[in-house]
């Protein structure tokens, strides 16, 4: 038996959750209060409520005891465990999924054990997710479904917008410069994650209603053909009737009706602030021509 698991920054949506399938709990922070994503923690709502009475955010990486504890009992059951893990360009969760797992091989030798980097976040890192437990229902073998979430996350594309960059900015994911240049004139950044799985501004548009019509666009022009999308997913820090807008677009674009909005919950909102509307897809490639950390 195959367990696959992932961690919190999935902000997978509950209606998917099957069985032999975990998602790792991660932490964050308002002000000097402490949530463990576990035995404390907020809905979604109430946290973004906190952040626009303007309590402080912060995140911390799934540590090796969260990986121990929860990934040991399943090979002690005799599973096998893939693990999709958030994007090592943005966290050190990876590199702590490597090393524990190491460990555990060596202690059991019998099951078979992977971290495979998302290179990506939330729903687009939730996505991926979503693709591999379909692949693992057809009767993937461990290694076909190893590959197959190592090839998908080339072609997982991310594309979002948020009211300002301060959040990104303040917990350095991306610079002040371009936190700073996105707060001018109303400014709306779109950004993407690139194929390092790093945050990355690659546009600029005057009102918040073209920077949902941005995403959208990049959807027409890097989408795999429509037959390929099994699903589509939207995810939003609390502003859901953009989240519909986007999603209309996307239908009456493309005929598609296969598209999920859900929150972005605590542990990303914490860095892209309330207003956040990310978009996820199947698509040719990662690359954008504006972006210099690229591969």
């Amino acid at each position: 038996m195959i367990h696959i698991v992932t961690d919190a920054t999935t902000d997978f949506p509950k209606q998917f959750y099957e069985k032999d399938f975990t998602v790792l709990p991660m932490g964050f922070m308002l002000d000097d209060e402490d949530f463990d994503g576990e035995s404390k923690t907020l809905s979604a709502k109430e946290f973004y409520d906190f952040m626009r009475a303007g309590r402080k955010t912060n995140t911390r990486m799934v540590d090796e005891a969260t990986i121990l504890k929860y990934v040991e009992p399943l090979l002690k059951e005799g599973k096998d465990v893939l693990y999709v893990v958030f994007s090592s360009g943005l966290s050190g969760t990876y590199d702590n999924a490597v090393r524990v797992f190491k460990e555990l091989h060596e202690k059991y030798p019998s099951c078979k054990l992977a971290a495979v980097d998302s290179y990506n976040a939330s729903m687009g890192e939730g996505l991926l997710v979503w693709y591999t437990l379909k692949k693992r229902a057809e009767g993937a073998s461990f290694e076909e479904l190893c590959k197959y979430v190592e090839d998908t996350q080339a072609h997982l594309c991310s594309y979002f917008t948020v009211d300002d960059l301060k959040h990104l900015a303040r917990l350095g994911r991306v610079t002040k410069t371009a936190a700073f240049i996105g707060s001018l004139a109303n400014i709306k950044p779109v950004l993407y994650v690139n194929t390092r799985g790093k945050l990355i501004p690659i546009g600029k548009v005057v009102s918040r209603r073209k920077s949902l019509k941005a995403l959208v666009d990049k959807m027409e022009e890097k989408m795999l053909p429509a037959s390929e999308q099994k699903k589509i997913f939207i995810g939003h820090g609390d502003c859901y009737d953009d989240a519909v807008y986007v999603k209309d677009e996307i239908e009456k674009r493309f005929g598609l009706d296969c598209v999920v909005i859900d929150f972005i919950g605590p542990v990303i909102g914490a860095h892209a602030g309330a207003g956040v509307v990310a978009l996820f897809f199947l698509g040719t490639d990662k690359v954008e021509k504006n972006d210099t950390q690229a591969d």
